[in-house]
């Protein structure tokens, strides 16, 4: 047994020759009368291994650093670890190295989405920079520099017009000409996440809400779409159903009439269970219990789920895509051109201690096709395993080309004919990033619910806790005290409640140190914009009258102080990077800010809460 210092026994769940055959016995015993701590991904070997934190930290994964060259013969990979971009000679294995320097601020560029121009140049996001990194893949020269904002997010070339659009988690679609000069912003609406061109106008992505919506060739902005929820049957209890909606779109890939969106699904209302559990709850996958089970999820995905939906021009979903299997931190999708589909996941590290999928491809048939019933997953289904933790894939034609992280390579191909080219590089192992984006053992990792060290905008609701909507992490670990009541001293007090929720194993101290550490190294929440500029002024000075500072106080917007509200004792929220956040308040019951305002009780005039809401759009 291994002892949990604040939750009692855990059941050991090592897999080892002919100890793995008694100690899956136990834990699928276990499972059944809810001992915590028998996740399937536990082959605990990296519990072992070296804890190592980096000087300089790493940023959190986001995928989308392939691109294959028009030429179908190259590859431009992106790695926001090195701050450089390499490319790489599909026939001869050839690589090209184009190292890039950082912005002034000195943290890492985060390379995100490239794309290449009618005349063969490749463009690359620099997700912190701020700005489009412009590249000749024939002299691996770096062209040019420009600002687009101060997050830039997805990137897509237009050839009828030789324009470059992108999107930024500001809000706002910036188009560039044929110059490569501003041609014009135009406000779309917070939390942009990608940007593709669909039939002759503009299809973008909402991060956290997964919407979709689509801007003219004249700039008119239509109505958000959301995408459709999915109800799920536990296989072992028909009559027991979950609903789950769909949020963090992670990845939006446009086809000749539609489009493909990667996203996760998260479960909506309290559990299914027969008889309600007085103070126990569970995110993780195994099933939830009361002496019996209750409910089990027909994927094996724990609170919430990966899937992939097919939308129209329009970003109309055509069909509520069914669930992946036990998929952890998805952060990349391809489709090749007889449309194969390809989700790459992160939440697996690779290598000898692993045993979750990394990479899972289907057709695109299959996906299309609506579930025939409430406990159908993806059929079709095909899963590699690759040494390393893998971040991207693509397709040039029909060969799958995959990167990993670390260590950084391409694997070229699959099955047999497989090749790996390694691409070289400092070596960015990182403890506490491992940690933050692997599944710990009950398909569900840090990353789920926090993608990209912030938040996934949900609203849980547990019978043992309420209503609580999933809080940023962005510039709030270090500054204890933790969770929405501020009743967690530390953020070794938070790892430990949350262990048997997630159905991790207990974390010694030296790696609760490293992710608290990698965590806390995190970059600041850029700045947004607003929708109504010419109001931010007054808001600001409204925001000074009504002493709003004397509890949002300082850069972040939080003095990390409790009070009295009409919930109860609450711990103050930041506002930094609010305007992408909603919806609000620690239950999530105020869907905009202008709501929040309101249920804040201040005697403003309409004018003036329209100020305050331009102001806050800006923190």
């Amino acid at each position: 047994m291994h002892m949990n210092r604040s939750s009692g026994p855990r059941v050991a769940c090592r897999m080892r020759s002919r100890e793995h055959v008694v100690t899956v016995l136990s834990c699928l015993s276990a499972l059944t009368g809810l001992a915590p701590g028998c996740g399937f991904n536990r082959d605990d070997g990296w519990l072992a291994e070296d804890v190592v934190t980096l000087a300089d930290a790493p940023p959190a994964i986001h995928g989308g650093t392939l691109l294959v060259l028009a030429d179908r013969a190259r590859v431009m990979v992106g790695d926001p670890d090195r701050d450089r971009v390499v490319l790489v000679e599909l026939e001869t294995g050839t690589t090209r190295e184009l190292p890039l320097a950082r912005p002034p601020s000195g943290s890492h560029l985060e390379l995100g989405r490239m794309i290449e121009d009618g005349s063969g140049r490749v463009h690359a996001l620099a997700r912190r920079g701020g700005f489009v990194i412009e590249i000749d893949p024939d002299t691996m020269t770096e062209i040019a520099r420009r600002e687009v904002c101060d997050a830039p997010r997805g990137l897509a070339y237009e050839a009828e017009g030789d324009r470059l659009h992108v999107a930024c988690a500001d809000g706002t679609l910036v188009t560039l000409g044929p110059s490569r000069a501003l041609d014009r912003r135009v406000y779309v609406g917070g939390d942009l996440r990608d940007v593709s061109v669909v039939d002759g106008a503009l299809l973008l992505s909402r991060f956290r809400s997964a919407e979709t919506v689509r801007v003219l060739a004249d700039g008119t902005v239509g109505e958000p779409r959301t995408l459709p929820p999915s109800q799920l049957s536990s296989p072992a209890s028909p009559e027991l159903e979950q609903t789950y909606e769909a949020n963090t779109a992670v990845r939006l890939v446009g086809l000749p009439s539609g489009a493909l969106v990667l996203h996760q699904r998260a479960r909506v209302g309290p559990e299914s269970v027969v008889r309600a559990p007085a103070s126990t709850y569970s995110y993780s996958s195994r099933p939830t219990s009361d002496g019996f089970v209750t409910w089990q999820d027909p994927c094996d995905n724990a609170v919430a789920h990966v899937s992939v939906s097919v939308l129209s021009a329009d970003g109309a979903a055509l069909a509520a895509g069914m669930p992946l299997r036990r998929g952890v931190t998805p952060v990349d999708l391809a489709v090749s051109s007889s449309g194969r589909v390809a989700v790459a996941l992160a939440g697996d590290p690779g290598g000898r201690y692993s045993a979750g999928p990394q990479v899972i491809s289907a057709v695109v048939g299959d996906v299309m096709r609506s579930p025939r019933s409430r406990t159908e997953c993806l059929p079709g289904e095909e899963r590699r395993r690759f040494p390393g933790q893998v971040v991207s894939v693509a397709f040039a034609s029909e060969t799958m080309i995959v990167q990993t992280r670390e260590p950084s390579t391409l694997v070229i191909g699959e099955g047999d004919r497989s090749h790996v080219i390694a691409l070289g590089g400092e070596p960015v192992a990182d403890t506490g990033h491992q940690l933050f984006h692997m599944d710990l053992g009950g398909t569900i990792a840090c990353a789920t619910c926090h993608p990209g060290g912030g938040d996934d905008g949900h609203v849980w609701t547990f019978m043992a806790t309420g209503s609580i909507r999933t809080q940023t992490l962005e510039g709030v670990v270090g500054l204890p005290p933790y969770h929405r009541a501020g009743n967690v001293p530390s953020f070794e007090a938070l790892l430990r409640g949350l262990e048997p929720q997630m159905d991790a194993p207990p974390l010694d101290d030296a790696r609760t140190d490293a992710l608290e550490r990698w965590l806390a190294a995190m970059p600041a929440t850029p700045r947004g914009i607003s929708a109504t500029p010419e109001l931010v002024a007054e808001g600001e000075a409204l925001f000074a009258r009504e002493a709003c500072a004397s509890c949002h106080a300082g850069e972040l917007g939080t003095d990390r102080q409790l009070h009295e509200i009409a919930t109860g004792t609450a711990l103050t929220p930041p506002l930094a990077g609010i305007a992408a956040r909603a919806p609000y308040l620690t239950d999530g019951r105020a869907l905009d800010l202008e709501d929040a305002l309101d249920r804040h009780a201040v005697e403003v005039t309409e004018r003036e809460r329209d100020a305050l809401v331009a102001y806050l759009e800006t923190r």
